[in-house]
């Protein structure tokens, strides 16, 4: 059901994510359903939690693969792009998750997913910088996710640039004076 739910949160956003629809997704009862998600909420949380989820593995993994080495500004803003957006996310994962962070603030089981996506988030930012020869302040580390998450809206708008481009441009505007490089 869970996974059900995730798909046709992808699909449609978050108003296509409704008891009835998971159910038919599922091929389940509607009762199924009703009976494991007590509300509109648990569901959405659950369908949320899903695809964060999925979209934090992918992110985990184009760290994990990011070597360890000196990076200036451009190679900086660059790896960080590619991580926390990459080339081959999709433009319905990207509104997933945004959309996720806007009606976090109406429902309240999506906060808790929200905050916890921002705390494993937090901590990949500080291991890229990191091998990227940077310093991490974590003052600075929500700056730079703003910076990110602010030029991919943008760009999920426009649909004139690639999301990953729109990322990368902002964060070489910044990435000297967020995460400046640790002394020779």
């Amino acid at each position: 059901m869970i996974e059900a739910a995730g798909e046709l949160l992808l699909e449609g956003g978050f108003d296509a994510v409704r008891h009835r629809a998971v159910a038919d997704r599922a091929q389940l009862p509607l009762a199924s359903t009703t009976y494991y998600f007590g509300s509109l909420d648990d569901l959405l949380a659950e369908a949320a939690g899903y695809t964060s989820h999925n979209d934090e593995v992918a992110i985990a993994g184009r760290a994990d693969a990011l070597s360890r080495r000196r990076r200036g500004g451009h190679a900086t803003a660059e790896a960080l792009a590619e991580v926390f957006v990459g080339t081959d996310t999709t433009v319905e994962e990207l509104s997933t998750r945004y959309e996720m962070l806007a009606l976090a603030a109406r429902h309240g089981r999506l906060r808790d997913v929200v905050a916890d996506r921002r705390a494993l988030l937090t901590t990949i930012h500080v291991d890229v910088l990191d091998r990227s020869g940077r310093l991490a302040d974590p003052v600075h580390i929500g700056q730079l996710i703003a910076v990110e998450d602010g030029a991919i809206v943008g760009a999920l708008g426009h649909r004139s640039i690639a999301p990953v481009v729109a990322a990368r441009d902002a964060l070489l505007e910044v990435i000297d004076v967020l995460a400046p490089q640790y002394p020779s």
